[in-house]
């Protein structure tokens, strides 16, 4: 019996020494203490493991998106100009370190936060030398000018690669303990980047550029960090590599897309002269390039409350039937009896008409797995265009000199004093002038208009991380802004004014928009 006791005895202290090796526990006496120590074998994370976990891809849309929008810069500068020419605000200095100031006043506070101070202050130095090395490197290479023409420095924009900066440094440290502190850091960034353009110091291409080179800096400079101080994957809450299906996605997103219609805008009762005959002008309208910040907080995993903020600029084509242009009476002279018109309208000079919409609604979203949600809304909102003009283009009429056509007498009349006007003023000769181009900046004008919206679309959503998506968008809307046309067909009176024709009328505009956005998941 005792020997069966003692083989029992046996195995469970095997069984107990098996148990321990397989935990890989090691204990070893500590010979100034007496004390045993525990060590527990850290898993092994490669560089790659590292850039997996920190780099989080978001920062390359934007730059792509700078990109492809920096042939609208001067269209999207002009809707600025129509909305509010006079902007000057210098709050945009201090809203780019907002979020990085809040960083550190958290930790100073004693807010647990992702990193150690040491993490902390190595990652923020080297995302900030980063970023400071890739916008002013690009700043002396590319040498663009400024929309002000202050300096030649403007692509990328610093203060917006800035701001991004901190307001990722934010939601690295703090956006997985509470989605509000990344919602209030990208806000701002937003601001910082549309103030800029605001106060005509950048184009748009410059913001998202700058946006862009801010985010994959900060990303770079945790992953740098990491890899110094050798931070363990499993002592970070900034990653879940396991989150859940049916998580609340409440989302922030930046999207870009191109959007159509109306096809025609209604301008039959435009008439080149007070009971004249129908200038037969047509304004066809193409696709637009579309800018947009969107934004919902879900309640549960299907039912959320947000809202939208839209910039669109349509390129407006006008098209007069070539019977009709030398009909047109610019200076008002056959109401005198001229024999014909000393101008000749040529050709009409595209715009474009600016858009900005403002809507709030519901969200739905159903998640098709951990990766992969389709959502759609219903919204509501206010639709203003802007101001619009359409410029003119015309040429001297080389019948005034053609004497089977206009006596002496009548160009003496009608014609001369104009004619020696222009060549005294421009030193050119006759024949210079007959190829002279003459501008008109205020020919057509429609008036900008706010008017209620409707507005709905789907979305097909990519989650690759926990706090990072993809997203494709299919929206429409619907508005129908009364639209007043001012037509100036006439050159400035003597008394500085000239005569103008004009009516108003509803315009229905079906709009479908296509396009792609980045989104942080909350």
């Amino acid at each position: 019996m005792k020997s069966r006791k003692y083989f029992l005895l046996f195995i469970l202290s095997t069984s107990n020494s098996l148990v321990c090796a397989n935990e890989i526990q090691l204990n070893i006496n500590n010979d100034t203490t007496g004390h045993a120590k525990t060590f527990t074998k850290q898993p092994h994370f490669t560089t790659y493991d590292y850039f997996k976990r920190e780099f989080s891809y978001m920062g390359i849309p934007f730059i792509v998106s700078g990109l492809v929008v920096k042939k609208q810069n001067s269209d999207f500068r002009t809707l600025r100009n129509r909305f509010n020419p006079t902007f000057h605000q210098r709050y945009d200095d201090y809203t780019q370190y907002v979020p990085l100031a809040a960083t550190w006043g958290m930790k100073l506070a004693g807010v647990e936060s992702r990193s150690s101070w040491k993490e902390l202050a190595v990652s923020n130095v080297f995302s900030a030398a980063l970023m400071a090395g890739f916008v002013n490197t690009l700043k002396y290479t590319t040498k663009e000018t400024r929309p002000d023409n202050s300096s030649d420095n403007s692509f990328p924009s610093g203060h917006t690669a800035t701001a991004f900066m901190c307001a990722t440094i934010l939601h690295k440290e703090y956006g997985m303990k509470s989605p509000w502190y990344s919602i209030g850091g990208y806000t701002l960034a937003g601001l910082t980047g549309v103030t800029r353009q605001l106060n005509n110091r950048h184009w748009i291409g410059d913001v998202f550029v700058g946006a862009g080179i801010g985010m994959i800096s900060t990303d770079l400079g945790y992953f740098f960090s990491d890899l110094i101080f050798k931070r363990n994957q499993t002592d970070t809450w900034n990653v879940n590599p396991t989150y859940n299906r049916y998580d609340n996605p409440s989302f922030l997103s930046f999207n870009m897309g191109i959007t159509s219609g109306p096809s025609m805008l209604k301008t039959a009762e435009i008439y080149d002269s007070e009971g004249g005959n129908p200038l037969g002008m047509k304004l066809k309208v193409s696709t637009a390039t579309v800018v947009s910040v969107e934004g919902a907080y879900f309640l549960n995993p299907y039912i959320g409350m947000g809202g939208r903020l839209k910039v669109a600029t349509l390129p407006v084509t006008a098209d007069i039937p070539t019977e009709n242009l030398k009909n047109f009476d610019l200076d008002s002279d056959l109401q005198a009896g001229a024999p014909v018109n000393m101008f000749l309208l040529e050709g009409l000079e595209s715009d474009h008409l600016g858009m900005l919409d403002i809507d709030l609604g519901v969200y739905f979203s159903y998640p098709l797995s951990r990766h992969f949600q389709i959502g759609s809304k219903l919204l509501m909102g206010c639709r203003r265009t802007a101001n619009f003009s359409l410029n003119s283009l015309s040429r001297i009429n080389p019948q005034i000199f053609d004497r089977q056509i206009v006596s002496e007498e009548a160009y003496k009349k009608f014609y001369k004093e104009d004619v020696d006007f222009y060549l005294q003023q421009e030193q050119i000769s006759q024949a210079e002038l007959l190829n002279s181009t003459f501008a008109d900046e205020e020919f057509l004008r429609i008036r900008r208009s706010s008017t209620y919206k409707i507005g709905t679309g789907f979305s097909f959503t990519y989650r690759y991380k926990e706090d990072a998506a993809l997203r494709l968008y299919c929206d429409y809307d619907f508005a129908a802004p009364r639209l007043t046309y001012e037509l100036n067909n006439s050159w400035v009176n003597e008394d500085g004014t000239r005569q103008t024709h004009s009516y108003s009328r509803k315009t229905p505009m079906h709009n479908f928009t296509f396009g792609a956005s980045i989104a942080f998941i909350f």
